[in-house]
């Protein structure tokens, strides 16, 4: 298995081919969506409870799966799990990813893990985030995960690996009411809810250019530019709304 400090520089390397710097908080979904160089195809769809995500690879065309019924912080994390297959396996095709952190799982998905946790939060980023801090309470938790736009379960697990808490507290601290509490503090929900569900079926990325370079080309009538894109679920690119008319039109 890789070392922590090795998979820290493939997060620090991937920030660098991004041009984002090693300690600001990654918007991944905008980032990977414009990143043209790599052919990523994003799907958000509500999988089993028990999958947080997979991908594919077929020559240079990457699809990945995120399950949309998960957290928004979760989802976050998946993207960048994935990432790591899809970059950083040599053989890879297909990969299907559960949703426990734990040391039960395969070397793959322990590296997976450890590489999007240090790629949503570089190891230098938490320690100066860290800075000024005595303890882990739950407070600084909460700041810390809502700064990195981090799940909950996920900063436990990397808090827990960097020996920052205690295996007693782990087990505690995943068992409040995160939500809640972050509400107190005054952070808005969304980190740790999913999407409305109208909103939990959406394709982003390559696909979407694709359809739209063939129409250009003359490779396919609007028709069947239309059939491909409701298939991706962008009923707003064919019927011409945004999602907010969508929602008001359900």
């Amino acid at each position: 298995m890789k070392k922590a400090q090795e998979l820290n520089s493939l997060a620090l390397k991937t920030r660098k081919i991004w041009g984002e710097d090693s300690y600001s908080p990654l918007d991944i979904f905008a980032i990977v969506n414009g990143w043209k160089e790599k052919k990523i195809t994003l799907v958000k769809y509500p999988l089993s409870a028990r999958i947080s995500g997979m991908c594919t690879r077929v020559d240079d065309d990457i699809v990945i799966c995120i399950n949309s019924a998960t957290s928004y912080g979760r989802q976050r994390f998946t993207l960048a799990h994935e990432l790591y297959h899809v970059l950083y396996e040599e053989g890879m095709q297909r990969v299907i990813c559960d949703m426990n952190m734990n040391a039960d799982k395969s070397v793959s998905e322990r590296e997976a893990d450890q590489f999007a946790s240090y790629l949503l939060m570089p190891h230098d980023a938490l320690l100066q985030y860290r800075q000024g801090k005595k303890s882990w309470d739950i407070g600084t938790i909460i700041d810390a995960e809502q700064f990195f736009q981090i799940s909950h379960q996920a900063m436990i697990y990397r808090l827990s690996f960097e020996h920052l808490i205690t295996e007693k507290e782990a087990d505690r601290y995943k068992l409040i009411a995160v939500s809640t509490e972050a509400a107190r503090m005054g952070y808005g929900k969304e980190l740790y809810f999913p999407a409305d569900k109208r909103k939990q079926y959406f394709t982003t990325g390559e696909y979407i250019r694709k359809v739209e370079q063939m129409v250009e080309k003359e490779l396919i009538s609007n028709g069947k530019k239309e059939e491909l894109l409701l298939e991706a679920y962008r009923a707003d690119i064919v019927y011409d709304f945004d999602e907010e008319e969508a929602n008001l039109n359900d």
